[in-house]
């Protein structure tokens, strides 16, 4: 009994899904990493649910931590910094200084109870500038903690439009947003939340350029409906490609960070 007993504390990479029994000993057993990802809670057009950054997160995170062998996720930041996508109802965004209060806490808990790194990634494009920002302020809080974050938004871009290539999708499909690439993922983490009888074309066209101005300006001076791209051909198997895609690039750039 006791030996089912560990060996399903090893299979479970999600604090939220562990007790502290569970936890201490995979703290023991060298687990010291973990996963803080940021979601969202915003509008992802009509066919989407407003938590779809968040379930994204939540599998990126899962899918990292158990490629990475030590580490495990905390439970995802839900609300990020989504001012860009007010224009439509259901939109929660947090203020910058509110979700540096957030991972503040998150560290000051974690660092109490023993672990000695932190991953600090997002799903949401809006959350990569005040990550930038808040990394080495944490840095300097918690010197007792070894921080690396994810903050190259152009690279995380040219990841998914490169998953998404590597299935013969149509690049201009793919936005980034409430797409055939995102659609997709949500088809195979929780289909029963697709709208599939709402599946409509948004913005089209290159983002070259434009990624700035919507974070500046909001989401609605290039799309009317909140979709960047095409959600039409999204399948569950294209969904989880990706997702495997992006957290492999994922894990990989923290084990190399980690290693430096």
């Amino acid at each position: 009994m006791e030996t089912q007993h560990h060996s399903n504390a090893q299979k479970k990479v999600t604090l939220q899904d562990m007790t502290w029994r569970e936890i201490s000993e995979a703290l023991d057993r060298g687990f010291d990493t973990v996963i803080i990802m940021v979601g969202s809670i915003e509008q992802h057009g009509p066919h989407l649910p407003i938590s779809t950054d968040t379930l994204i997160a939540d599998e990126l995170a899962i899918r990292m931590a158990r490629k990475l062998g030590n580490a495990l996720a905390a439970p995802t930041i839900r609300p990020g910094c989504s001012d860009h996508h007010m224009s439509l109802p259901g939109t929660i965004s947090l203020r910058p200084e509110v979700l540096l209060d957030l991972l503040r806490d998150y560290c000051r808990c974690l660092a109490r109870h023993g672990f000695k790194k932190i991953i600090l990634a997002s799903s949401h494009g809006g959350n990569f500038a005040p990550l930038e920002t808040f990394t080495p302020v944490l840095v300097r809080e918690f010197p007792q903690l070894r921080f690396i974050h994810y903050g190259d938004l152009k690279g995380f871009m040219e990841v998914y439009q490169q998953e998404v290539a590597k299935l013969g999708l149509e690049p201009e499909k793919a936005g980034g947003h409430a797409c055939i690439g995102e659609t997709s993922e949500i088809l195979f983490l929780k289909p029963e939340v697709v709208r599939t009888d709402c599946f409509e074309p948004g913005y089209i066209g290159s983002l070259k350029g434009q990624l700035s101005r919507v974070l500046r300006d909001g989401i609605q001076v290039i799309t009317k409906n909140g979709v960047l791209g095409d959600p039409r051909g999204a399948t569950s198997e294209f969904g989880e490609a990706i997702l495997e895609g992006v957290a492999t690039h994922l894990a990989e750039w923290a084990e190399q960070e980690l290693e430096g």
